[in-house]
């Protein structure tokens, strides 16, 4: 399967998207995926999930108007960056990682550290503990604190993981 790309973004659309991602995780961080002059285009998946295309790279999923980094996107932000200090981070034991890479749902024994402003509903990544390679997005389920107290329960609805359909396409 191939991206389709459907028609550049607009400068204002992606202004748009620059405050999505300072809302999420600040200007700093912001400012490392996606500057005002890239060269954004949009690409269909399916239905209901778009890939943004920054300057020929694949970095961000949008279904309908949530966005957020692909996982491939946050890979290779992850050689410069400690994504296990981001904002919006979930991180999970080695035990955990082999499940997440098959498509299964965080839950909540295998988490070690997540960000505590995450509110449940939120888009959220999935980072190892070892090395903060990140393997999942997905949305909470709970609360950033409920994620690092609880022992039991469901805690990430997976969403796009490594090895993924989506990953597929565009880790090339």
């Amino acid at each position: 399967m191939e991206l389709r790309v459907k028609h550049p973004l607009s400068k204002k659309e992606v202004k748009e998207i620059i405050k999505q991602l300072s809302d999420m995780f600040g200007e700093e961080i912001a400012s490392k995926m996606l500057k005002k002059k890239d060269d954004v285009k949009v690409a269909e998946f399916d239905k209901t999930t778009e890939i943004i295309i920054v300057n020929e790279r694949p970095m961000f999923i949008r279904r309908k108007d949530l966005i957020f980094p692909l996982v491939i996107a946050l890979y290779n932000l992850s050689d410069e960056e400690d994504l296990r200090k981001w904002p919006r981070r979930v991180v999970v034991d080695e035990g955990a990682v082999p499940h997440i890479l098959n498509g299964a749902d965080v839950m909540a024994p295998g988490i070690v550290d997540a960000d505590e402003d995450i509110r449940e509903g939120d888009f959220v990544f999935i980072v190892e503990e070892n090395y903060g390679r990140p393997l999942a997005i997905g949305i909470a389920l709970m609360s950033g604190k409920a994620m690092k107290e609880r022992d039991r329960g469901k805690a990430v609805k997976v969403i796009h993981h490594a090895r993924d359909k989506i990953w597929q396409i565009t880790a090339r």
